[in-house]
This record gives C-alpha cells, sequence and structure tokens, in this order.
C-alpha cells in the first residue's frame, strides 16, 4: 500500500494539482499532506512498478489494486485505477490503508458505458477492508463532522476540522459501530450530508443520524447547507470552496431526534422489525430450514430494506443519487431496477444482489450474482438473519 501510494503520488503532476484546486479548492500543500495522487491510464504502469519492488502477481492482484481478465482466450492484469485521481485513506501515521480514485478526461472507457465517476479499491480475501475515512481525525471530546463524499470530508480537513465519512450517502450496516466507534469518542456529532432538491441528501442524513443514535450515541445533529433559489444541489465541498462558514452550519443545526427525516426513519425501521418477525414464523411441515428459501423467508423486504415503497423511486442505496430517483423498487416489493449511470438495461436484482453491491462482493451492479460473490452474500445475510 505504501508503495502504491507514492507510485501515485509521483504521478500527480501540477496540471492535476490546478484542477484539485480549481476543482475542489484544495491547496496545493494539503494536497501534498493529504497524499493524492494520480494513476497513470497506461494499462498495467502499477503492476510493473509493484514487480520491479519484488512484488509477485498473487500479491498484487489480492491487494484489489489489480485485476485479471480474459479476450478471446488470452488471460492478464491489468491496473485497476486507470488514468484517475488517487485519494488514499490514512491512519494517524498518515499510512495509506485504503484507496478511492476518481475519473478524469483520461479514464478508458468500458466498452460503450462511461467511466464511473469514483471506483473503489477492489476487496478481495487477503487485501485490506475499507476503513472509515477520517478515523484518525477524530479528537475526544471536540465536535465531529460526518458528511457524504470523499472531496466534502477532505474539504472539512483541510478547514481544520475532525470529520469521517462513508465515502457515500450513508454508512454501510457492517461499518456503522466503527462509526459509532469515532462518535463516542467526540463530542457532538454533526450530520451535512448534501442539500439538493430532490432531499436525497436529507434522507442520506436521516439514516446515518437514525443509525447513531441507535447505537447510543446521544449528541447528534443534522445541519443544512444553505442553497440559493435555482441551484439543484449544493455540497460541503461547493459551500467551503465558495467561502461558507461551517460554523454557522453547525450553529443552526437541529437535534437529531427531533428532526422529521429521522422520525421516519425511526418508524420505518419499527415496520421492518414487524415484518422480519413475521417471515421468521416457520413454515407448518418444513424440517431442517437451512435452504435458501427458509433465508429469504427471515429476511426484511426489499422495501422494507431500502425504505423505499413498493411501485415507487428513490436514492440508489449503495451509489446514491442527485435527484433520488435513480433506484425503482417493484410493484410487489421485491426486485430492484437501477438507472445510477444511465437508463441502459440489465441493471436490476433482488435484495440478495443489493446486499452484494453494499458490502463489496460484487464490484458492479450490471453483473450477475453467483459463484463466490453468490456464496459470500448468502453467508452474510444467514450470519445476520438466519
Amino acid at each position: 500500500m505504501e508503495d502504491a501510494c507514492r507510485f501515485f503520488e509521483r504521478h500527480l503532476t501540477g496540471e492535476h494539482r490546478a484542477f484539485l484546486l480549481a476543482r475542489y479548492g484544495f491547496w496545493p500543500a494539503f494536497s501534498e499532506r493529504a497524499r493524492i495522487g494520480y494513476a497513470p491510464a497506461e494499462g498495467a504502469a502499477l503492476i510493473l512498478h509493484l514487480m520491479d519492488r519484488g512484488y509477485g502477481g498473487e500479491e498484487i492482484v489480492g491487494s484489489g489494486l489489480a485485476v485479471r481478465w480474459e479476450r478471446d482466450g488470452r488471460t492478464g492484469a491489468g491496473d485497476h485505477f486507470r488514468g484517475r485521481i488517487v485519494f488514499p485513506y490514512l491512519d494517524g501515521e498518515g499510512r495509506p490503508e485504503y484507496f478511492i480514485a476518481r475519473a478524469t478526461g483520461e479514464t478508458p472507457a468500458h466498452g460503450d458505458r462511461p467511466p464511473a465517476k469514483y471506483v473503489k479499491q477492489i476487496v478481495t480475501e487477503t487485501g485490506p477492508r475499507e476503513p472509515i475515512f477520517g478515523a484518525w481525525s477524530v479528537i475526544d471530546g471536540a465536535p465531529l463532522i460526518v458528511t457524504e463524499g470523499i472531496a466534502d470530508a477532505l474539504a472539512v480537513l483541510q478547514d481544520c476540522r475532525p470529520c469521517i465519512s462513508p465515502v457515500t450517502t450513508r454508512f454501510k450496516r457492517e461499518r456503522i459501530e466503527a462509526a459509532a466507534a469515532c462518535c463516542r469518542r467526540a463530542g457532538a456529532v454533526y450530520v451535512v450530508m448534501d442539500s439538493e432538491e430532490s432531499g436525497a441528501g436529507m434522507a442520506g442524513a436521516a439514516k446515518t443520524a437514525h443509525a447513531l443514535l441507535a447505537h447510543g450515541i446521544e449528541r447528534v445533529y443534522i445541519g443544512t447547507l444553505p442553497r440559493p433559489d435555482g441551484i439543484e444541489k449544493v455540497d460541503v465541498n461547493d459551500y467551503l470552496r465558495e467561502g461558507g462558514d461551517l460554523a454557522r452550519v453547525l450553529a443552526a443545526a437541529v437535534p437529531a431526534a427531533e428532526h422529521p427525516g429521522v422520525r421516519e426513519e425511526r418508524r420505518q425501521a419499527i415496520l421492518a422489525g414487524v415484518a422480519n418477525l413475521r417471515s421468521a414464523v416457520p413454515r407448518q411441515g418444513k424440517k431442517g430450514g437451512g435452504d435458501l428459501e427458509d433465508l429469504k423467508r427471515c429476511m426484511p423486504s426489499l422495501s422494507a430494506y431500502t425504505g423505499i415503497a413498493a411501485g415507487r423511486r428513490g436514492a440508489h442505496p449503495v451509489y446514491g443519487s442527485t435527484h433520488g430517483d435513480n433506484f425503482a423498487v417493484s410493484a410487489d416489493g421485491e426486485t430492484w431496477t437501477s438507472f445510477h449511470g444511465g437508463n441502459e438495461a440489465g441493471k436490476s436484482g433482488n435484495l440478495l444482489k443489493l446486499i452484494a453491491l453494499e458490502q463489496g462482493f460484487l464490484g458492479d451492479e450490471g453483473m450477475p450474482l453467483r459463484g463466490e460473490a453468490f456464496l459470500r452474500t448468502v453467508g452474510y445475510c444467514r450470519g445476520r438473519w438466519g
């Protein structure tokens, strides 16, 4: 990880630094401290670099920084990040623990599909798991900000305030306890997500705040960014880059327990619990109880799990949404169709597939859930609901 981070840092050019300043407001000195880098667009530049330093192919692929491919009967391997700005998750000593990378104009497309804006390091059996971004910044007893994206969190850190981030709209369920552990050390916790006309950012803030309250964090507040008329979306990075003062946002923050969005989350959680209890009642005459159908009966419906009513649209539970309508739940509340990244067909599934995406067992929602990804998903669900 350290060798890879240094490789990315060496390839960050003055042009990239100018982009980081213009787009995000990150001053060059801060970009250097944050160890932001660049992954060359060449197919195997990082692989060759790491091999020159004595790493084997299995180590490199196992790190989640490279992928194997097979085309026309030929096999090979290539860099996972290509033509992307790379942001490391650092520990308290400034060492990289994980990476996420943003697309640039040099990022190669995959067939007819445009490259995803952000791509995370692949989670493998031998590689690192995604930590809580910004956990190193938590100061005992001091206010802590929880915000949405990687650029938002970095902007808060540049503003000299402790900050953690799920690097999406909300923390995954298996990571909320780690996030709560950070919040327990802090003083007041302020959840400040995107301010959007669609309301998707506030919905994500409510989910995060509700989850923290459920884990015993009492001093949780929800802050709202001011959004001028005619502007669809303002995020924390936008607000700070334009000279906004977070102190005003924090001073006007509302206790999460009193927020209407959190109250709705609490209501949905109760409904999901009732549905789970009902589905857990065993069928008459069924023996064993260890097959997949039994497991599904113990799991909540897709609507209960996502909080999106049957036959309705909402923000994508994994990738989020600018307009809050890129994820459709079927009329029976059991299957979904995704419009994340466009309206192309093939991006659909059930609750199992959604969980596979959330947990990182499946890297692309256009892929079928089968093989090792399917087995890992079923194992996770059995541990949680079985």
